[in-house]
């Protein structure tokens, strides 16, 4: 039943980074987001700091590491929307 559990979980997770992806993200917005949420770890400029050093990348790897967290990063799932995180995608693999 935990198997099942996982990849129910994981199928919605596929689902909800399309949706985050549908969407035009506005680097701009991206900035005060990222600001606001994601510079204390990753740096005014996203050059790094106790997190790692940002610049381009996969959209959709961003907005999965946005969204669920990884080891080291939390997840922003709550914390932003949809809209914002991907205004933050945007401004990430676009602007840095």
């Amino acid at each position: 039943m935990t198997i099942l559990f996982a990849l129910l979980l994981a199928c919605a997770g596929e689902g909800r980074v399309d949706d985050i992806l549908a969407l035009t993200g506005d680097p701009v917005a991206g900035e005060a987001v990222f600001d606001s949420s994601c510079a204390s770890c990753h740096g005014a400029a996203g050059s790094g700091g106790s997190g790692g050093a940002l610049s381009g990348g996969d959209p959709q790897g961003v907005a999965e590491t946005v969204l669920f967290g990884n080891d080291e990063m939390p997840a922003f799932d709550g914390d932003l929307s949809d809209q914002e995180i991907a205004d933050v995608v945007a401004y990430v693999t676009e602007v840095l």
